[in-house]
């Protein structure tokens, strides 16, 4: 009997746990703007923001409030401002008899709760006050005050806010971005306060508890068609990333677009590296989408990002659920999260409802705002201009014009042997001495580290390519491509700058690559390490190249990778190498690169 209880407890241990769901809790907060918009479409319609509370026939008694302001005070509690005008009277038609016109600020706390049916805010009048530095206005006799308070809290507390198509897009969104042979995530309105921030309500999201796998799946090679549903995931992602970055930075100032397209850039190098590993079998999205938003989170709650009133309940519930999706992930990992094309659809119509699929799209071609945010000229043009006459040979080096196409078409399909290698180098130094001159034109580069600049071009076209645009595979010539998508003589990657550059003569053109490499270089020279004073950081202005480049290799976030002790080892040798080869380029010129080809 007592192996038989032994066997069934075996038995039971064995079986899954029916457990109950587990409970999480996400933040939805409500800025004040959305309050002061309900209370203005519910309560104050009249002109100038007035709500004409009273009026009797005679037009002898009447109460108007106007002009709320919201905000909070000491107690947590929701404290409206109001000017109120209150008239009374004894009608005695055509006159009024014993006319009183009585003005004052009123001021009015409220307390916000989760209304009956869980799908909205209402809200409960502690007491009224008239605002006590209104020295001039005397407090009304107590009838009169009785009066005001029995018109104005009654009113007052028929204002409410829905949130029910709120709810109803984040539900639809958990059940998109859970694998659907999970159990669904409940998602209610458990708790509100008001905090200085806005309305911070507490949203309840019931996770149904892990069930045991005895026997995990084994991971075997993807399919063809699992693939392709692979790369449509990774695409879908960087087309939503893409679109929401540029659209907050529509509301935000100049400082705060830069540190948005310093993210972009940020999330793209991510993705560069996700797709650089061979192992296929784990969705990159979902690691993608929590890198980003840990970086964006804090951004969007900048002061300076203005989101119009109109525009904010939607800002809201975009934050909160994003913040959903991070929570769920890290609390509930084995429901699975899915961000497909059609869960990140679902998450941007909760921000912009009327977005197209069109908006959240992949693709190649270049897109003129996406560089605007990156602080680039509007487009790069893709040929080179012809010389400006017979005689450009004369203009002096300084004042040279674009790069010459003769060069460049003697340099396509250049894959020079051992005998041609100084003749190689000389015609690609001319290349890049000619992208350097343009560039001393435009004099976005300052004078005083021009000559770092133009070393660190040279040396990171070394560094990436060995100075070459093209390869021999067996009979054919191609383009030097590396394994994650960098092409050319600057490996500038496609994945990394989709949009901003034309593929096609990324690859092709090493003119346009040279230029491209170029442009890129100078953004993260001046616009990142000169302007947050890497080099006065360091006292040294060779740093400068050093930080440049290792942005230019790993993104904006890698600034100052090169001067720290916690930097990963390969990085630290990546950055050794590099700067290496500057102290070479600077001593030796176009001949050190020679060392490439074992010469």
């Amino acid at each position: 009997m007592l192996a038989a209880l032994r066997v069934a407890l075996v038995l039971l241990l064995m079986l899954p746990a029916q457990a109950r769901p587990d409970e999480l809790t996400v933040p939805l907060t409500l800025d004040y703007r959305i309050l002061a918009k309900a209370f203005a479409e519910q309560l104050f319609q009249g002109p100038e923001q007035s709500a004409r509370l009273y009026s009797d026939t005679a037009g002898c008694n009447s109460l108007q409030l106007a002009h709320p302001r919201i905000d909070t005070d000491a107690f947590g509690r929701i404290r409206i401002l109001s000017d109120i005008d209150a008239r009374i009277g004894t009608p005695a038609p055509p006159q009024c008899l014993f006319p009183l016109q009585w003005q004052a600020v009123l001021d009015t706390r409220l307390e916000v709760y989760p209304d009956a049916g869980g799908k909205g805010l209402d809200f409960r009048v502690v007491d009224s006050d008239i605002l006590k530095a209104d020295e001039q206005t005397r407090t009304p006799p107590g009838v009169l005050w009785n009066w005001i308070k029995g018109i104005v809290h009654p009113r007052l507390e028929t204002v409410s806010i829905d949130l029910s198509p709120t709810l109803a897009g984040l539900d639809q969104l958990m059940q998109l971005a859970v694998s659907p042979e999970k159990s669904p995530v409940a998602i209610s309105l458990q708790d509100v306060e008001a905090t200085p921030r806005g309305l911070r309500v507490q949203l309840a999201l019931q996770v149904p508890p892990p069930v045991p796998d005895q026997f995990p799946p084994e991971l075997m090679p993807l399919t063809e068609e699992e693939l392709a549903r692979w790369d449509a995931a990774w695409q879908a992602w960087d087309g939503f990333a893409t679109w929401l970055i540029k659209t907050m930075a529509v509301s935000a100032g100049p400082e705060l677009a830069n540190a948005l397209a310093d993210l972009l850039l940020e999330a793209r190098y991510d993705l560069r590296d996700a797709l650089a590993l061979e192992d296929h079998t784990r969705d990159p999205v979902r690691d993608l989408f929590l890198k980003t938003w840990e970086r964006l989170a804090p951004l969007l709650h900048d002061r300076r990002l203005n989101i119009p009133g109109a525009d904010a309940l939607q800002f809201a519930t975009f934050v909160s659920a994003a913040d959903a999706l991070a929570a769920l992930d890290q609390a509930a990992p084995h429901l699975g999260l899915v961000l497909d094309r059609n869960s990140l659809r679902s998450m941007a119509r909760l921000l912009v409802p009327g977005v197209s699929d069109d908006n959240l799209r992949y693709g190649t071609e270049i897109d003129p705002a996406l560089r605007t945010l990156l602080g680039l000229e509007p487009e790069l043009s893709e040929e080179p201009e012809p010389p400006l006459s017979p005689f450009a040979w004369l203009i002096p080096v300084a004042q040279a014009g674009p790069i010459d196409p003769v060069l460049v078409t003697e340099l396509t399909g250049w894959v020079p042997t051992a005998a041609e290698i100084d003749t190689y180098l000389s015609t690609l130094s001319q290349l890049l001495d000619q992208v350097i001159s343009t560039e001393r034109q435009k004099a976005k580069v300052p004078v005083a580290y021009f000559e770092i600049y133009a070393n660190a071009l040279r040396t990171t076209a070394w560094q990436e390519s060995c100075w070459r645009q093209f390869i021999r595979s067996g009979s054919e010539v191609k383009t030097i491509q590396s394994s994650g998508g960098a092409l050319g003589l600057m490996q500038i990657n496609r994945h990394v700058w989709r949009g901003v550059y034309n593929i096609d003569s990324l690859s092709r053109d090493i003119g346009y690559n040279a230029r491209a490499g170029n442009e890129i270089l100078v953004h993260y020279m001046v616009d990142i390490a000169i302007k947050k004073k890497e080099h006065q950081i360091t006292g040294n202005p060779l740093d400068l190249a050093r930080a440049t480049y290792a942005v230019y290799n790993g993104g904006p976030g890698h600034l100052s990778r090169y001067r720290k002790d916690t930097t990963k080892q390969h990085l630290r040798a990546i950055d050794a190498e590099f700067w290496k080869k500057y102290q070479a380029m600077a001593q030796q010129g176009p001949a050190a690169v020679k060392a490439c080809y074992g010469a």
